[in-house]
């Protein structure tokens, strides 16, 4: 596949996936599942271990072809509900919408965002390669190279938001 496909895949799969999170964010949904949703996300220990552990979790699905592009929208849809539901507990004091304003600013939206696109672009990249019968030849090593580099980036970015999480407290 030609580079400059891959990049007008990249761009188009990054935007789909911010609007499907912004659209999320302003789903209504009562105060009890507000609640419960944020409780869920409040259980959660921040450690680097368990946010990088979901996170490549997640990017390593994208990567499979069909399924990754489903499960990429799928994902953005249940982050984009939790910033809705921060904005919807008794006593919030900011809205869905402005929570993810204020998420897509952060350097962790756009290494996380960076990462999922770039699993999803790959899984798309893929099928073309089996469509082309060059995977065995030439995709193969795309394929590495951005498991490689989704899993490090991955990694610093669970340990920024971390940092940005205790920071924070």
């Amino acid at each position: 596949m030609k580079t400059s496909t891959r990049v007008g895949i990249y761009i188009a799969v990054f935007i789909s996936l911010t609007i499907i999170l912004g659209y999320a964010s302003t789903a209504p949904m009562g105060q009890t599942q507000a609640q419960n949703l944020v409780g869920e996300v409040q259980a959660i220990s921040p450690t680097t271990f368990v946010i990088y552990d979901n996170n490549l979790r997640i990017a390593l699905i994208e990567f499979v072809p069909i399924l990754g592009p489903v499960y990429g929208a799928i994902s953005s849809y249940d982050t984009g509900l939790v910033l809705s539901a921060t904005g919807q507990v008794p006593n919030a004091t900011t809205t869905g919408l402005f929570a993810f304003v204020i998420t897509i600013l952060t350097p962790i939206f756009w290494l996380e965002f960076s990462c999922y696109t770039l699993a999803v672009e790959e899984s798309i990249a893929i099928l073309v390669s089996i469509k082309n019968r060059d995977l065995p030849t030439r995709e193969w090593k795309w394929l590495v190279c951005s498991l490689l580099f989704v899993a490090a980036v991955l990694f610093v970015s669970a340990r920024l938001e971390v940092a940005m999480i205790n920071f924070l407290k």
